[in-house]
């Protein structure tokens, strides 16, 4: 039999073996090409060939398949080839998305079947018509309809992954009768197995509370992981634990709330130790320690910035791990202990505390909180400077000078005291003043206002004049023990004083060297009223306690003097003794000399008034008092600062209306002898007052409570002008049915801003006063007029231009001269009503005796 194949000889190998096998005589042939093998079995009907399929090179001839035993893979793998070769499926390949893009697709295809006898009878047509293959596939549907249409899927049974859908709606259904089709379930549902009356098939469900899916077409949702939490069943995602919330187990309902007080840094913590301290508050648990469970937050004091996730180890170490914006640390201006470092002090000064970590000090400053320089160093500052000697041949310079000008102070400062302002007076009239205010200035520049940084350097230097002498290496010669320090500045004032006895005494030695004991008593009084304000305030430094964040309280100026200690007792001790004799002992004894003065000059006991004349001397002699008051006006602004150390609005406030009260005074009593001197104490008041509104600008907003006070202090000050407006009413109402108009000479007391006296009794005195002067020549009251002093002579002007226009009549009224003339004044009579004028009655004629007709004798009568 002949056996033909083409190619390379295609199954030669088997056919010997099949040949002898089972007996079939074979003349084995290979076709010389392709064209010759299709060729050949059309000529020879009776052969043997070797063919596949399905295939159409042979299928016009319908030939007849050789069947040998069944496939043995065993066989073949031992070369044994007489039994069939195997079968090779033909799979049906489509794109791998093409399941969900196009799922009914995929089902039509994996639902049809052909057999080899379908295939062939198309592959038969498509070449016996010369149809193509789209034409021979659809004549075949065609004439086998009944077959295929058990290929088309039901639209409404679903696939695992896909859901019932409408496509009208849009949306997933649970319900074959609303569905139309099949869609793969998205991310968040899942595919569920539903059936009904029509059979089993799946429908898409949002995920669970507390569960999850994030891929699409799934059979399940997972657990919500840790972090994330959803309270609802929906498509959703489960959302990140928010801020303030961790969530420590999967597939919560909810998260859980971190303890009170903290809150966490990022959103979706996974753990309770991811919830840190609020912004505010700091961590004060060992974070190390095994016990620790959760964060143990306490409220930040002033002076500490805790951002969110503050801990202490992180305002220790000066970083935090989570990030430089997270990092705890002192403010500028405070300080704490390494030991202690949530337990805040409040410095004097950012320059001596510049924040940070805690023990951090500036300009090499020490102590707590950062109040003392080294041993033999002083504060210059802004760091600590070494002493040098120098320092101690400076202050022993220093200290000889001054006390070297207090003996010429008794040489230059007793000149005699006139009614008019001399030159000398004058000129230490404005010292003194200078002094005054550049004391006024420092203890201003005490108070605890937020002076901007361009500022501190003066008020530094200010203070000098309020004995705050650190800066001068004071400690070089006195010693680093601020006790001592002070000590020290409080005996500067009565060894003064002792200094002064002590060279009255040794001058004695020699009857033409000796001190007169009225012009020593005048000098030491100088030395004690330019000092005063000094004095006052050096007395008040240990009352002065500010208080710090942690509770404790340190002395305003030696801030390292905690009060209430043994150190600061020996302050207190030290400035009360001072407070008492120096302070109010002086002011008690000044006022003790203002009240006896004009009772010494009407006895002639001009001794003792000489020895006042520190008092007297700069103001005009009916306002000789005005120094008493005016000595309390420095211990007045250093005392707001000891009231409210911690409430520099209030020092602020007070420290104006103390300087008004003052300027009121000056302006309405005008003391000073020389005028401009009272232009430029008027002007000196007014600018204090504009300062420390100023200073108002740079103090913090007022807290709760004393907001409360300010607004009682408001409600006081608008009554009292209420109440002011209401007296002023009523007394005007009054005026009309009790006395006459208001300030005229029969009013009251109250009214009229002191006693009126009687008219009476001016009127006697200035009429004996004239008989007086009448016997004076021009010469001699020119003399007498000379030793006036300048309000005296304005006032004596005053005086002449009322008695020209208001006493003297107008029939004896002088010619005013230059003078006179110079002083404006309006009279009474011109505001006053005209009088209606009268006609005059004639005046009666003379009747002539009938017996004396001598016409010259009655025109003699006449006359």
């Amino acid at each position: 039999v002949v056996f033909v194949t083409g190619g390379d000889g295609w199954d030669i190998p088997h056919a010997p073996q099949r040949a002898a096998a089972y007996n079939m005589p074979f003349a084995i042939g290979v076709a010389a090409s392709w064209s010759k093998y299709l060729e050949v079995p059309g000529k020879y009907k009776s052969m043997y060939f070797y063919w596949w399929t399905p295939d159409d090179s042979f299928i016009e001839m319908q030939p007849t398949k050789l069947i040998l035993p069944t496939y043995d893979a065993y066989a073949w793998t031992l070369s044994d080839y007489t039994t069939a070769a195997a079968d090779i499926k033909t799979a049906k390949i489509v794109p791998k998305d093409l399941t969900i893009m196009a799922p009914d697709v995929v089902k039509l295809l994996a639902a049809s079947l052909f057999d080899s006898a379908a295939v062939d009878s198309m592959m038969l047509n498509m070449k016996t018509n010369s149809l193509t293959r789209e034409q021979a596939a659809c004549a075949w549907l065609k004439g086998n309809d009944v077959r295929w249409n058990m290929w088309i899927p039901d639209s409404t049974k679903c696939d695992p992954g896909f859901g019932l859908y409408d496509d009208a709606t849009e949306v997933f259904t649970a319900q074959r009768t609303t569905a139309t089709t099949c869609r793969a379930c998205l991310p968040g549902m899942l595919s569920k197995a539903y059936s009904d009356d029509s059979g089993p098939t799946y429908v898409c469900e949002a995920c669970p509370a507390g569960q999850q899916q994030l891929g699409a077409g799934e059979m399940a949702c997972d657990p919500c992981p840790l972090g994330t939490s959803k309270l609802n069943q929906s498509p959703e995602e489960c959302a990140l634990c928010p801020a303030g919330q961790y969530q420590d187990e999967e597939g919560a309902f909810q998260c859980k709330k971190c303890p009170p007080g903290t809150t966490t840094m990022i959103l979706g913590m996974k753990s309770i130790s991811g919830c840190g301290c609020k912004a505010g508050s700091i961590d004060v648990s060992d974070l190390n320690s095994p016990l620790r469970t959760a964060a143990d937050c306490q409220a930040c004091t002033a002076g500490l910035d805790c951002p969110t996730m503050s801990t202490v180890a992180a305002l220790k170490a000066g970083v935090s791990p989570v990030g430089e914006e997270f990092t705890p640390m002192v403010i500028e201006g405070y300080f704490s202990t390494e030991s202690k470092p949530i337990e805040l002090f409040k410095c004097s000064s950012p320059v001596e505390c510049p924040g940070g970590k805690p023990d951090t000090c500036g300009g090499d400053r020490i102590g707590v909180p950062c109040g003392e320089c080294p041993a033999a160093t002083y504060w210059a500052g802004s760091k600590c400077s070494g002493c040098t000697a120098w320092s101690a041949i400076g202050w022993i310079l220093c200290i000889a000078l001054i006390f070297a000008g207090l003996v010429g102070a008794y040489y230059f400062l007793n000149s005699a005291v006139t009614a008019k302002a001399s030159t000398l007076v004058s000129t230490t009239c404005a010292v003194g003043m200078m002094i005054n205010m550049l004391q006024s200035l420092g203890i201003i520049g005490t108070m605890t206002v937020g002076w901007p940084v361009s500022l501190k350097g003066i008020w530094g230097f200010l203070q000098v004049f309020t004995f705050d002498i650190d800066g001068f290496a004071f400690a070089c010669i006195a010693g680093e023990n601020p006790v001592a320090r002070y000590i020290l500045l409080v005996l500067f004032f009565p060894a003064g004083l002792l200094w002064l006895s002590l060279c009255g005494l040794v001058s004695k030695v020699k009857a033409k060297w000796a001190w007169d004991t009225t012009k020593l008593r005048s000098t030491m009084g100088q030395f004690m009223q330019v000092s005063f304000s000094t004095m006052s305030s050096t007395a008040l430094v240990p009352y002065i306690c500010y208080a710090h964040p942690n509770g404790l309280r340190s002395n305003l100026k030696y801030t390292n003097v905690f009060c209430r200690t043994d150190e600061h007792t020996a302050m207190v001790i030290a400035g009360s003794l001072l407070l008492a004799f120096g302070v109010c002992g002086f002011w008690g004894f000044a006022a003790y000399l203002a009240h006896m003065c004009p009772k010494w000059c009407s006895t002639g006991n001009f001794r003792r008034v000489q020895s006042a004349r520190f008092l007297l001397g700069r103001f005009r002699l009916d306002v000789w008092w005005y120094g008493v008051p005016l000595l309390l006006r420095g211990p007045l602004l250093a005392l707001t600062v000891v009231v409210a150390p911690d409430y520099p609005a209030v020092q602020c406030l007070a420290c104006q209306i103390i300087l008004m009260t003052f300027m009121a005074v000056q302006i309405y009593n005008w003391p000073w002898k020389a005028p401009i001197l009272n232009v430029v104490d008027m002007v000196v008041c007014f600018l204090l007052v504009i300062l420390v509104a100023v200073a108002g600008f740079y103090v913090p907003a007022v807290t709760d409570g004393l907001k409360t006070f300010f607004e009682v202090f408001n409600i006081v000050a608008l009554s009292g002008l209420l109440v002011l407006v209401g007296v002023m009413i009523l007394a005007s109402v009054l005026a009309l049915f009790y006395r006459a108009a208001i300030g005229s000479q029969q009013e009251l007391k109250i009214m009229t801003v002191g006693k009126t006296p009687p008219p009476s009794q001016v009127a006697s005195v200035l009429v004996r006063q004239i008989a007086a002067l009448v016997s004076k020549s021009d010469e001699q009251m020119a003399a007498k007029l000379e030793k006036l002093g300048v309000y005296d002579l304005q006032a004596l002007q005053l005086a002449s231009s009322i008695l020209q226009n208001e006493v003297v009549d107008a029939t004896d009224a002088i010619e005013p001269t230059r003078s006179s003339r110079s002083t404006s004044r309006i009279t009474s009579q011109a505001l006053a009503p005209a009088p209606k004028k009268k006609a005059e009655p004639e005046p009666p004629k003379p009747e002539l005796d009938k017996d004396d007709e001598d016409p010259n004798k009655a025109k003699q009568a006449t006359v």
